[in-house]
């Protein structure tokens, strides 16, 4: 049987996909590795020099993907296209396809998990393969249960009915349902993934000790697998590592440190330098080319998240990404909320329908609350939600009127000059 290794990354997580590419090769060099870019070259690397094959994400079929592009961050939009790179690879012919999330590292043979691949419709890994140990084992379960109990960073399928009816159900929950909203049950892919046993047939959990391996189950996989330096562990999943904080084991999890995972730090180490070698420095900086507006305005996460839940209604602003235009998404988030309290923008009323603590400080935001909102979103707001100033054009000046009463109330009872203290109307 005929099998592949993909993943999906966006351009500045390159290194990451070479590394994966190349340990790959070591250990399995009778199989294609597909990598799918789910951004744009931009004159940034050579898409022929990769070793690995390129796939534009273009060429996976995704249903409305300009706007997946906009609603989801880059991230997000890579787990979007797990189940539609499955699907292609299958369409291309291969009899099983793995995905392999780009932060991993094959250190030995994939045994199991190609003849599990090849063998069954859907193959998962599980975060967990028994009970944690230490003292904060209950807080390391419930995380798991709250993330998901299957990790979506490895999974695979082979061709036949009820993987297709898998991917394309996947496919379908992840279009409007990829979010990181652990309190309303949602963590990206993997809590969908927690209902995949119980949906369809010919479901495959993978227990291999040594597959997997990651910072949410290190203590307990070198229990049972021991220390064996570099081939202890089939692969290893450096979720959440960051190589320019590399003292930091997974910016998802405080409970472990460098100084307390063992001989895993050796790992941890080699992994750098080989990021090193592979271009981080040079790509780290390389920005998302779906992160802005046609007019170089960063797009908000709120931005995001407000036009995804629109669903359909939001096909009358057309392109999202054009900010022109009377009719455009951008100049609707722009326009008041409220006719008569016009610097209350969409975008900021929903802020604040959102956040039950500026509901309580402000109860009467087109009312008597009004100034002390608008200071609110120009002095706090902007910097709590990450804004560009293209959100609060207006606002300062529009305030105006209020700040001159606060400054004049405390030049009367502070000691302040007016020469230092003045504010000009108009």
């Amino acid at each position: 049987m005929s099998v592949a290794f993909g993943t999906i990354v966006t351009k500045s997580y390159l290194p990451f996909a070479r590394v994966l590419a190349r340990s790959l090769r070591e250990h399995h060099p009778e199989v294609p590795t597909i990598v799918v870019l789910a951004d744009e070259v931009e004159g940034r690397f050579d898409p022929g020099g990769e070793p690995f094959e390129l796939l534009p994400i273009e060429a996976l079929g995704i249903p409305n993907l300009r706007d997946i592009r906009f609603r989801y961050s880059g991230r997000h939009v890579t787990i979007v296209a797990k189940p539609y790179l499955l699907g292609h690879l299958l369409d291309r012919g291969f009899d099983a396809a793995i995905f392999l999330d780009a932060d991993i590292l094959v250190l030995d043979e994939l045994a199991p998990l190609l003849t599990a691949a090849e063998a069954h419709a859907i193959v998962l890994t599980p975060h967990l393969l028994g009970r944690l140990s230490g003292d904060q084992a209950a807080a390391r379960e419930l995380n798991i249960l709250q993330s998901g109990v299957y990790n979506g960073g490895c999974f695979s399928v082979s061709e036949c009915a009820e993987a297709r009816r898998f991917l394309s159900w996947l496919g379908t929950c992840l279009q409007t349902h990829c979010l990181h909203d652990v309190a309303h049950g949602i963590h990206f892919d993997q809590r969908w993934l927690d209902l995949v046993p119980s949906f369809f047939e010919d479901v495959c959990i993978l227990r291999d000790a040594r597959c997997n391996v990651a910072y949410w189950n290190l203590p307990e996989r070198y229990e049972r697998v021991g220390t064996g330096g570099r081939t202890a562990f089939r692969f290893f999943h450096f979720s959440g590592f960051d190589p320019d904080q590399p003292r930091t084991v997974s910016r998802y999890s405080r409970r472990f440190a460098m100084e307390t995972i063992g001989p895993a730090e050796e790992l941890f180490e080699g992994y750098t330098e080989l990021l090193d070698r592979n271009g981080h420095e040079e790509s780290r900086t390389w920005p998302y080319t779906y992160d802005r507006f046609d007019n170089g305005v960063p797009i908000p996460a709120l931005a995001r998240r407000i036009h995804l839940e629109m669903g359909a209604s939001a096909n009358t602003f057309g392109n999202p990404f054009h900010a022109s235009g009377a009719e455009s998404y951008f100049r609707w988030l722009s326009s008041p909320a409220d006719s008569s309290h016009g610097a209350v923008t969409r975008f900021w009323h929903v802020v604040y329908r959102s956040r039950p603590d500026l509901q309580s400080a402000f109860p009467d935001v087109f009312g008597r609350d009004y100034r002390r909102f608008l200071d609110w979103i120009v002095t706090h707001g902007r910097l709590e939600h990450a804004v560009d100033e293209a959100f609060t054009d207006g606002l300062t000046t529009h305030n105006r009127p209020f700040l001159s009463r606060i400054l004049s109330r405390l030049r009367g009872i502070l000691p302040f000059t007016n020469s230092r203290f003045s504010w000009r109307e108009t």
